[in-house]
């Protein structure tokens, strides 16, 4: 082997190693951008997810709030209901003493 042949296969072991090198490289950086990206986009669905989480409660307050005001309504009717039976009852009664009262006047 004379100096150029050794000379050509070293520039021939030297590029193929420098191509495997940079193929390396590049395939880690790639590796790395994929990585990088993919973080970004499981951080933007997690802010979606926030948001649309704190969107929920709100509406749940709202419904809870809103629950909360029908049953007052509930509670009070229930009253205002017994009062209008017995304010009937008083009706009735007085209906009964009006006739009573009626029919002493015409039978003296």
């Amino acid at each position: 082997m004379d100096v150029g042949e050794i000379l050509t296969a070293v520039g021939v072991i030297s590029t193929g190693l420098g191509g495997f090198m940079t193929g390396r490289l590049s395939g880690r950086s790639t590796a790395s951008q994929i990585a990088s990206d993919t973080v970004g986009m499981l951080q933007a669905q997690v802010e979606v997810l926030e948001s649309d989480k704190e969107r929920r409660e709100l509406e749940i307050l709202d419904l809870n709030n809103r629950v909360a005001v029908l049953e007052g309504l509930v509670t009070q009717r229930a009253p205002v209901e017994e009062l209008s039976n017995k304010v009937d009852d008083v009706r009735e009664a007085v209906g009964r003493i009006e006739a009573k009262v009626g029919t002493c006047e015409r039978h003296p």
